[in-house]
């Protein structure tokens, strides 16, 4: 009896089925079987399997063969990948001769910049060999530019939340103010969003109306919105319609005649109850004169942990009494601080940076009838409401010193007073 060898099955390389892998998981996101956390969850898995070239050489070949709208959600799935193994693959991509196709590579392109890279895309010089561009791509350039924003914008409709809707829109006015425009490219995608007159494009409108960080821009926004409203084109995103739906909660300040420093907090109540709030440390001495030395918004709070964790901490923190204002006295207090960093040309701080979509809208330009409605009993009133810091001591004292050379800042000689003054920790996250 002859006995029958076994067949051996060849084996499989896994990155040959990464492409099939990676086209199936996009089609269960595409038909709402996955949430887009799980989706990225899920291609990260993967590239930790096969690793990080054949899963991105994936993506990148759907988005050469993608439509305009998938390939919008796409640039923005693969943003988030983000990782410096991620980024360094994707410049090697860019920058290797015939690789992918020249828009292909213009996208990624915008990738890497929503990624947070240096891309100047008005100067396609700077990656590509003249050799491999044509005058018509400098227009092909821009035109991918702007498809990338207005790609950020139609993705809209991913968020689930408020809060959501809120740091969707602020990496676009980001992506916006690197691109150079900021301000009049929000007004062009206003007027734009005004003529396609589409649900998708009031969804964009209301978000823009509730939070862009440029007065004339929101209001622009909400002109167009009311526009689109006589002709029967309303919000639909449930996101974005429940933005708004926040009312000032409570402000409170520390005695702006302390000789150092002030602490200021705003803090406003969202849609379901939630407190969120900003919080800034004025300093008085030398390098900042009255400007905002440390700034941080908190996460969403209950009204007892807003109370317990931060008015509370901060008094004991500071060693002084935090009193109870009104939002106009805090709007002037601040305000006040951040023309001392226009007129002596101080940077405010990161966190300042970041969170600015929320200090216009909430400090320096809130709704003219959230003031009006605002009864609170200033514990200040006796003050003035705009503050005089001509009085306030200017010296340099040694505690400082480190923050001017962190700030760049070489001070000229000013006369110090013996000794140091007590240091107010910086606020911590």
């Amino acid at each position: 009896m002859v006995k029958k060898s076994k067949q051996k099955r060849p084996s499989i390389d896994p990155r040959v089925l990464t492409t099939p892998r990676v086209d199936a998981l996009l089609q269960q996101y595409a038909q709402g079987e996955l949430e887009k956390e799980a989706l990225e969850a899920a291609l990260r898995a993967l590239m930790a399997e096969v690793g990080h070239g054949p899963v991105l050489d994936a993506l990148l070949a759907r988005l050469e063969r993608a439509p305009d709208e998938e390939r919008d959600a796409l640039m923005l799935i693969i943003s988030d990948l983000k990782s410096p193994e991620v980024v360094d693959y994707l410049w090697r991509q860019v920058r290797r001769p015939r690789e992918l196709p020249l828009d292909v590579r213009m996208i990624t392109l915008v990738v890497l910049r929503q990624m947070g890279e240096d891309v100047d895309i008005s100067d396609p010089g700077r990656y590509f060999s003249p050799r491999d561009l044509h005058p018509e791509d400098f227009r092909s350039a821009k035109a991918v530019m702007r498809l990338g924003l207005h790609g950020l914008a139609r993705s809209l409709r991913q968020t689930r939340t408020p809060t959501e809707v809120e740091m969707f829109m602020l990496r676009l006015y980001r992506f916006a103010e690197e691109e150079g425009g900021g301000e009049r490219m929000l007004q062009e995608m206003v007027k734009e969003g005004e003529r396609n007159a589409t649900e998708l494009d009031a969804d964009l409108l209301r978000a823009i109306a509730h939070t862009a960080p440029f007065p004339p821009v929101r209001r622009a926004a909400k002109e167009a919105l009311d526009r689109l409203a006589c002709i029967g084109i309303r919000p639909v995103h449930p996101a974005v319609i429940a933005l708004g739906q926040e009312r000032f909660y409570a402000a409170y300040m520390t005695d702006p005649d302390h000789p150092w420093q002030q602490e200021v907090i705003v803090a406003w109540e969202r849609a379901g109850g939630a407190v969120q709030a900003l919080l800034f440390l004025i300093d008085f001495g030398f390098p900042w004169r009255g400007g905002i030395k440390d700034m941080f918004p908190t996460r969403e709070l209950t009204p007892q942990e807003f109370q317990r964790d931060v008015v509370e901490k901060a008094e004991r923190k500071m060693g002084m009494r935090l009193y109870r204002v009104s939002l106009a006295r805090a709007q002037a207090t601040l305000t006040t601080a951040v023309e001392v960093h226009r007129k002596y040309g101080l940077p405010l701080p990161p966190e300042y940076r970041e969170a600015r979509y929320l200090v216009e809208r909430w400090v320096l330009h809130p709704p003219e009838e959230a003031i009006a409605a605002d009864t609170t009993p200033d514990e200040l009133g006796d003050r003035p409401l705009v503050p005089d810091y001509s009085k306030k001591p200017t010296d340099v004292f040694v505690g400082d010193i480190e923050e001017l050379i962190r700030l760049g800042i070489t001070p000229p000689f000013v006369p110090k007073r013996e000794g140091t003054r007590p240091r107010t920790p910086r606020h911590r996250r």
